[in-house]
């Protein structure tokens, strides 16, 4: 990828000497900027422009060229692409619309273009595009015109829209925020988003990415590439709509929506998301400072009314207010005019107008050993201290790194000379101690440490009872019945609750008779997936005359639902007292296999309340997931319910994992309800839906 960021030689090509074209606009941008290569301006018609020639081709540029952008009708696109592959051109972005977005015959310029790179291996950005910038050495080739107002810096942005792409650009400028290199990728038919996350975590220029993607390209790829590195990745992904409820097969696809998916990958991996610009702006302040190494903070402040919100925000992210030693409360009383204010933590400073002072309780403060980091709130008029806090921020950063723990200055000033301040310091500073606040705990929430891959947890699993159900299902063209998937459950070493399947009422009163406890049946038809849409369920049978009833339902049920003879149901004695958990996994298109915990029965689709993990998954993720649930208290015994058995899910968790993991004609599982018991007792799965690839 180095040839898009770091090329010798340029083409730029869709240059006219018409004064609005657009092509004059990529060759101005790179004069704007010091661009530090050698330009060439290609165009049919010829002539001069920025007193260089015109070439009326590739072919005719004297030079091997490193890079070519191209700015023409799409139509001519396939012909200028051949040209770039005879002269030796090896990278090119294509800037052009009218691809694939505009219609059919776009649609096939675009596979002509693939063609003829993948004939001269050519690796292309774009098409629809607005291209690259490099403010290192001066390569800036948007289309769109750009003045050299950015601060040199170490952040790289990557962006599927040219439009938000320029609007990240806008934003870096105005908050003085310092930028390495950006690229718009548009359609990304041939280089994408990964590729870029690839030469970026490898780039010297680069410590911080950030990412806009309507659509990712290969998620198990994007979270190889995450896992390698410790830089921040901070991704905007939009075009978040849930895959449709009624196309949803299981409780499990509807849960688990594509938007779902992307959350937990994200995370798995160390990937902040963020989904507006204020939260982009306050992970890009904070990142570029040391990190905290706990929760515990010390806030000091010059206006009192400014630490009591800066207090109320403390405990809105779950920040710790250190406690402040005795010892060093008196030292800092020592500077007072006035014994008037009741020092504690947030520290209110509006007794002390020494800005020495300022700086040695800030250094003060990062040396005590309980402070994981500062927040420091200066209020002041430009006017009168102007000079001297920005002398006092100056010092505050240096000892920032000094110490290793991160400051957040929140500055109340007026916009002169905030903007000022922008320019003038290194690091920006905040406007609100809310912000200020919010992006340490933006940092403190999320690992940016590289990470091994993980591995599938090992454990008991009969896999060839699992292959034989699967492949007599595939080759009778259905998916596996309710009692097949309770013996590919069973087979992948989950807790199946003992069932007998009967086909007459005879038999069903024998199972009542042989368990000695009350009966659920429960249909079993390729028509009736979901059994309780047809009333193929009932439960708690507890006499003959009840399972007789519940058997008579049974044949109603297959008659609604158009099921042929012979009658098959599953009888099942009744697990009692267990608190209903869903496991479930599928096959996501673009991240592969995932495994889903929530709260299950009938409460599964109301409240929504599960976590998610890809698989495979590090060995503690199952817990982790267990203790991410709402319900988690429940499941521990609140209000003086007994605790249920958790290793039961854990264990749960990793035989799903495996077993979706291990055989790919799984497309989706559910196992609703898990009824896990107290603990000591165990689980017993009681029913089970299993979806095959088509």
């Amino acid at each position: 990828m180095i040839g898009f960021f770091k090329p010798h030689t340029l083409a730029v090509v869709g240059v006219s000497e018409s004064p609005d074209n657009l092509g004059r606009r990529i060759v101005n941008n790179l004069h704007e900027f010091s661009f530090n290569g050698i330009i060439y301006q290609v165009g049919p018609k010829g002539g001069t422009a920025f007193g260089r020639r015109i070439h009326k081709s590739v072919a005719d540029i004297p030079d091997q060229v490193d890079l070519a952008v191209l700015l023409v009708p799409s139509r001519f696109v396939p012909g200028v692409m051949e040209e770039c592959g005879q002269k030796g051109i090896r990278r090119v972005i294509i800037e052009t619309a009218g691809f694939s977005e505009y219609g059919p015959e776009g649609k096939s310029i675009e596979e002509e273009v693939v063609r003829i790179a993948d004939k001269y291996n050519i690796r292309f950005i774009g098409p629809n595009c607005i291209g690259v910038v490099d403010v290192n050495n001066g390569l800036v080739v948007p289309f769109a015109g750009l003045k050299d107002i950015f601060a040199r810096g170490r952040v790289s942005i990557v962006s599927q829209s040219g439009g938000v792409g320029l609007s990240y650009l806008n934003i870096m400028a105005s908050e003085n925020l310092g930028l390495s290199k950006f690229a718009s990728i548009g359609n990304k038919l041939n280089v994408d988003e990964n590729d870029l996350l690839e030469y970026l975590i490898d780039d010297d220029e680069t410590d911080i990415i950030c990412l806009y993607l309507e659509g990712i390209s290969d998620g198990r790829r994007l979270m190889s590439i995450a896992r390698r590195t410790s830089k921040p990745i901070l991704l905007h992904k939009s075009n978040t709509g849930e895959l449709a409820a009624e196309i949803a097969q299981s409780h499990t696809t509807s849960l688990s929506g594509d938007d779902a998916v992307v959350s937990a990958a994200l995370e798995q991996v160390g990937i902040a998301r963020f989904h507006d610009s204020n939260t982009l702006v306050n992970y890009l302040k904070i990142l570029p400072l040391p990190r905290m190494k706990g929760n515990r903070l010390a806030v000091v402040s010059r206006s009192g009314g400014h630490a009591v919100i800066a207090a109320d925000a403390c405990e809105k992210e779950g920040f710790s207010l250190v406690k402040f030693p005795e010892e060093f409360l008196r030292s800092i009383e020592s500077h007072f005019r006035a014994s008037v204010i009741k020092l504690t933590n947030p520290l209110d400073l509006g007794d002390l107008f020494d800005f020495d002072v300022y700086s040695h309780i800030v250094e003060q403060t990062l040396k005590l050993p309980d402070v994981d980091g500062v927040v420091f709130l200066h209020t002041y008029v430009s006017a009168l201290e102007g000079i001297s806090s920005l002398a006092l921020f100056k010092r505050i950063e240096e000892m920032s790194f000094q110490y290793q723990k991160p400051v957040a200055v929140c500055v109340s000033t007026d916009e002169e000379e905030m903007s000022k301040l922008k320019k003038k310091l290194p690091h920006p500073v905040y406007i609100n101690p809310e912000d200020a606040i919010h992006s340490l705990a933006l940092v403190r929430d999320f690992d940016h440490n590289s990470r091994s891959e993980p591995k599938l947890q090992e454990g008991p699993c009969d896999e060839d009872s699992i292959s034989r159900i699967i492949e007599t299902c595939l080759s009778e063209n259905r998916n596996p019945l309710l009692d097949e998937s309770l013996e590919i459950l069973r087979a992948a070493d989950l807790p199946v609750a003992p069932y007998r399947v009967v086909s007459d009422v005879e038999q069903a009163l024998e199972v009542l008779s042989e368990f000695k406890r009350p009966l659920a049946l429960k249909l079993i038809a390729a028509e009736a997936s979901h059994k309780t849409d047809v009333g193929g369920v009932a439960l708690s049978l507890r006499t003959q005359e009840a399972v007789v009833g519940g058997w008579k339902k049974m044949q109603e049920a297959a008659a609604k639902a158009g099921a042929g003879a012979p009658l098959r149901v599953l009888a099942q004695p009744m697990v009692q007292d267990g608190m209903e958990i869903i496991l479930g996994a599928r096959r996501d298109e673009t991240f592969g296999p995932i495994v889903l915990v929530g709260l299950g029965g009938i409460f599964v689709e109301m409240f929504k309340d599960v976590a998610i993990r890809l698989v495979p998954f590090e060995e503690d993720e199952p817990e982790k997931m267990i203790h991410q649930l709402r319900a988690f208290p429940l499941l521990k015994g609140a209000r003086g319910q007994a605790p249920r058995e958790l290793q039961a899910i854990v264990k749960g968790i990793n035989s799903i994992a495996r077993l979706i993991a291990r055989f790919e004609h799984i497309a989706e599982l559910d196992l609703n309800p898990l009824l896990v018991l107290s603990e000591g007792h165990g689980a017993a799965a009681v029913d089970g839906r299993i979806v095959l690839k088509s």
